[in-house]
């Protein structure tokens, strides 16, 4: 906004909370300084620097802009949140003693509740406060907004609203974003006294998991034994404090955090991190880190994947036993970018084809050539010419996203604080090495596309 007053130029900013003032010539006497401030008056309602628009005209400064107000920016509303009375990151680590060894009776994974226990409070947005501009209207503000959680079974939102609240005693948890609270099940053996579990909520086994039997739970599972032979699906985490026995089978497939001590001749699928004090001939994978903790910290045997890091204290034996270490991303991942840059290729020389066919129909229209049987392909190719344009769209935006996934392979390392034995594979993202001598403390990772060893980190 600009208006001439007098000899001066008054401008405010595009957002309003801005003015500023110009003098164009100084041929005006002084006799009008009074009706120029009662003009800016009537249009800047709101922080005039009165002493400065009078120093600006008693001065006859010609075309020098000047700030001669400002106005009052608003002030957003806070958004709420939610403030939980739990530990919603807690993790099945194991704790490391002073003298190296763990201690698998203190995992502290359960996050146990009482009937009427206050879950999370729910806390209010608070309110903002709006601006002025110099010409005094009103800038709104941005309100907070109100938080927002999912709740399922087993918990209430209190009469007031600012609460969720335990309906029962079990264990509180997040699935599928959703904040429930589980019912534990306890038995003593999985074995033919009981069959098969399948169970909405945590399973506790007292001793162990027998061949052949299941365990598929919604929620965490804690083998006081071994599993020996059996099966274990569920949601949370999977402890098991002696160990596992696959008989070179699939024994354990989690969406949590896998902790045990031994996994011996087994297949173990975690999405999260393992945990483990040595692991032998077994094919162990996980979308996190491998952890092996303990005095030993061993990986003798197989084949050993992680989405991040695999952390050893050694890796391989003294008779070069064959063993893969791999991190990076997933096989899966790989063929499905290959499926999708092969799909791109193929929908773009249709796309080729399908506009070369346009383009011509195009150009007869314009000319007015166009039969009725040629308008109806017309329309048909322009229709197969945008849902083509949409699926390439689409497409690319995956292979991107894909793409970056396969990129970050250079935050993915290996590291091995103590022995690394010829025989050991170590593959990262698409490339590989196999040691031929013996290493002692080191890192394997990516540097300029190629595998680097360099010293341990810690």
């Amino acid at each position: 906004m600009q208006k001439i007053i007098g000899n001066f130029l008054i401008e405010i900013s595009s957002d309003g909370l801005k003015a500023y003032m110009t003098l164009l010539d100084n041929n005006k006497s002084n006799d009008d300084i009074n009706q120029i401030i009662d003009e800016i008056k009537n249009i800047i309602k709101v922080g005039l620097d009165i002493d400065k628009v009078k120093r600006l005209i008693y001065d006859g400064i010609v075309n020098v802009r000047t700030l001669i107000a400002e106005g009052i920016k608003p002030i957003d509303g806070k958004d709420g949140y939610i403030k939980y009375n739990f530990d919603i990151n807690r993790k099945g680590a194991p704790k490391i003693l002073e003298d190296g060894s763990v201690d698998y009776k203190e995992l502290g994974i359960i996050n146990s509740v009482t009937i009427g226990q206050v879950l999370a409070q729910i806390i209010p947005p608070q309110e903002g406060k709006p601006g002025k501009k110099v010409t005094g209207e009103l800038i709104p503000y941005r309100k907070g907004k109100n938080a927002k959680i999912n709740y399922g079974k087993n918990v209430y939102l209190s009469k007031n609203k600012n609460a969720l609240i335990a309906e029962k005693n079990g264990l509180v948890t997040f699935i599928n974003n959703t904040l429930v609270v589980l019912d534990i099940y306890e038995v003593e053996n999985v074995d033919n006294s009981v069959g098969n579990i399948y169970f909405d909520g945590t399973v506790i086994v007292r001793k162990n998991v027998l061949n052949g039997f299941k365990v598929i739970a919604k929620g965490d599972v804690q083998v006081n034994g071994i599993i020996e032979g059996g099966y274990v699906e569920n949601t949370g985490d999977v402890v098991v404090r002696q160990g596992i026995q696959g008989y070179n089978k699939l024994v354990v497939r989690s969406l949590g955090n896998i902790t045990t001590r031994f996994i011996e001749n087994a297949k173990v699928i975690s999405e999260k991190d393992v945990y483990a004090e040595v692991i032998l001939h077994s094919e162990v994978y996980c979308k996190g880190s491998i952890n092996m903790y303990g005095k030993r910290g061993l990986i003798v045997g197989g084949v050993v994947r992680s989405g991040k890091e695999i952390f050893a204290r050694t890796v391989g034996s003294i008779m070069h036993t064959a063993t893969v270490l791999e991190v990076g991303v997933e096989p899966k991942i790989k063929d499905k970018f290959e499926g999708i840059k092969h799909e791109i290729n193929k929908k773009n020389n249709e796309m080729k084809k399908i506009t070369k066919t346009y383009k011509l129909l195009e150009r007869l229209k314009k000319a007015n050539k166009l039969d009725n049987k040629k308008i109806e392909l017309y329309k048909k190719v322009e229709k197969t010419k945008n849902a083509l344009m949409e699926e390439l769209k689409n497409l690319t935006s995956e292979y991107m996203q894909l793409r970056t996934q396969i990129n970050n392979v250079s935050e993915c390392i290996i590291r091995v604080s103590d022995m690394v034995y010829p025989g050991v594979k170590v593959i990262i993202g698409n490339n590989s090495i196999t040691v031929k001598e013996e290493l002692k403390g080191c890192t394997f990772y990516i540097e300029n596309g190629e595998i680097k060893i360099g010293p341990y980190r810690e």
